[in-house]
């Protein structure tokens, strides 16, 4: 309790309290992973959005420094970095346009030819994972060029939902869905 009244205290009305608080909170759940991985000394599956476990933000403004990055800092190559991606479907988010409303689903179609899913669809017809670690040169190239993504979190739309990643040193493997479902919500 005390580190989310500490995150609540930053001045959340100003861009550079934003920029406070997303760091520090950041910073906090790796601290958090970390101690309870070498309290314990067993591995662990932690489980978040692609713009915490990755390595690059794609709104330093916003996001000066990703848990993935603490995490790397902290473990080294014990750390495994997985990103997800998606060409089409649907998910559920809170609406931003419609605040304190329950989650509800969204459909969006595909981002066009110059996104990472557009060419990420074309390898299989199912989902798949790609070890970003080794790659083909050729490969590696493509996948170190910035190319829009979608980074869907709780919330949905917001401007941040498409942004520009560079796969390749943002995360160490990536798990791709042509496309996927929305879960049912009961």
């Amino acid at each position: 309790m005390a580190q989310v009244g500490t995150e609540y205290a930053h001045d959340i009305l100003t861009d550079a309290g934003v920029a406070a608080a997303m760091l520090y909170r950041d910073r906090v759940m790796a601290e958090n992973t970390v101690w309870w991985q070498r309290r314990t000394g067993d591995r662990i599956l932690l489980s978040a959005h692609n713009g915490h476990v990755g390595y690059e933000t794609t709104k330093p403004d916003q996001y000066p420094r990703l848990q993935g990055a603490f995490l790397r800092d902290a473990l080294g190559r014990d750390y495994v970095s997985v990103g997800a991606s998606f060409g089409q479907g649907s998910f559920n988010a809170h609406d931003t346009e419609a605040p304190g409303e329950p989650l509800r689903p969204f459909t969006v179609g595909t981002l066009g030819p110059d996104s990472n899913a557009h060419t990420l669809d074309r390898v299989a017809p199912d989902a798949f994972y790609l070890d970003l670690r080794r790659t083909t040169p050729a490969a590696r190239a493509w996948l170190g060029s910035h190319r829009p993504s979608r980074l869907i979190g709780t919330a949905y739309p917001w401007p941040g939902a498409v942004a520009p990643v560079r796969l390749a040193t943002a995360y160490d493997l990536l798990i791709h869905f042509p496309r996927i479902t929305a879960a049912r919500l009961r």
